[in-house]
């Protein structure tokens, strides 16, 4: 840490920035409170995998278009799964000297290969299967456009059992965003798109994602065979499995920039920030706060806090004391997140706020 006329901080005040990073570390490293797993990944994983299987079953009784796109989305799905458990199992791995600040935003990395899964595997191919059969279907004369209404009315039956399976995993999934919403976020009403949109639970928000596009995705399904079965033309049903995989793409393309957000670092929310800004406004040795506070997100419940402030009194007052202070008031009000918290003792210099507020203006 510098000064603000780019000299070294002492000793004593660096290390004091350590021991912040360190606080709320872990004897082996890893962060106290660091959120396990949640529960609506695993309830995602077993409904895929299921859902998975009986697709597939049935791609090959019916050849059903739709059938295979969805049986492609449910294997991706569950592989996306596998991937974010491992992705929360390397984020707990303590810090070192090549990852100082530990590998809290694995899980970041993790939901990002998701969405590169689900866009690849689960969209892309889907939608060039689908494409193909319509083609086929299309140059193939009137035996190609054919429909088995049996076969289509097995696909009916299981789209809408899917669809409960995936709505039940789809329900685990709102009622761990809502219970996490009420801890972490600004009072107020619960939203799914605000919660999606502000949260930093990247496996939370993926599954979310996953689960809503899994129920409009049979709903696709079924529509196409219902549609087929109604106008005795297969080609309603390869439509319904294009319709799934560009449903799939566009919904990939969102993922991917909602989680390179994280992964780039996004700052707290206007929530947290406020109470940050209250410590710090009623902290009885802060005497002026030299720049605006920032705080990083590093993973969903971990927060790098960095501050820089005049003390009052700095001739006669101990750094240490009053570092200690002001981490004991921000930890008590913020309890829901783990802080790393470094402070920088300052000293105003008029001259150099107005070359900053000239440079602003």
């Amino acid at each position: 840490m510098n000064d603000e006329n780019g000299n070294e901080a002492p000793k004593q005040v660096r290390a004091i920035g350590n021991a912040a990073l360190n606080h709320d570390l872990a004897e082996d490293g890893t962060e106290k409170h660091n959120a396990k797993i949640g529960i609506a990944v695993i309830a995602a994983l077993l409904a895929n995998i299921m859902v998975a299987v009986v697709k597939f079953a049935v791609y090959l009784f019916t050849h059903s278009a739709s059938m295979l796109s969805e049986s492609v989305h449910s294997l991706a799905d569950s592989g996306n799964e596998l991937t974010l458990i491992v992705g929360n199992k390397l984020s707990h791995r303590p810090p070192s000297r090549k990852h100082p600040l530990g590998w809290s935003r694995a899980r970041y990395l993790a939901s990002f290969v998701v969405a590169v899964s689900l866009f690849a595997i689960g969209g892309v191919y889907s939608a060039s299967e689908s494409i193909s059969k319509i083609r086929q279907i299309a140059t193939g004369g009137p035996r190609e456009h054919a429909v088995d209404a049996s076969k289509m009315a097995v696909v009916l039956v299981v789209t809408v059992i899917c669809c409960c399976i995936e709505g039940w995993s789809l329900h685990n999934g709102i009622k761990e965003a809502k219970e996490r919403f009420a801890e972490t976020h600004d009072p107020g009403r619960f939203s799914l798109i605000k919660f999606w949109r502000g949260t930093k639970s990247s496996d939370l928000a993926v599954v979310l994602a996953e689960d809503t596009l899994a129920v409009i995705g049979l709903s696709f399904a079924f529509l196409g065979s219902l549609l087929a079965i109604l106008t005795g033309d297969e080609i309603w049903d390869a439509i319904g499995g294009t319709s799934i995989g560009v449903l799939l793409i566009i919904g990939a393309l969102f993922l991917g920039a909602q989680v390179s957000s994280l992964i780039i670092g996004e700052g707290a929310s206007d929530h947290t920030y406020r109470i940050i800004e209250d410590v710090l406004a009623h902290n009885k040795d802060v005497e002026r706060v030299l720049a605006d506070p920032a705080a990083v997100h590093l993973s969903e419940k971990r927060i790098l806090v960095l501050l820089k402030v005049q003390f009052r009194n700095e001739t006669e007052l101990d750094d240490t004391v009053a570092i200690n202070n002001l981490e004991r008031e921000l930890r008590a009000a913020i309890p829901y997140y783990t802080l790393d918290i470094v402070v920088e003792p300052d000293m105003y210099d008029p001259v150099k706020a107005a070359k900053v507020e000239d440079w602003v203006d």
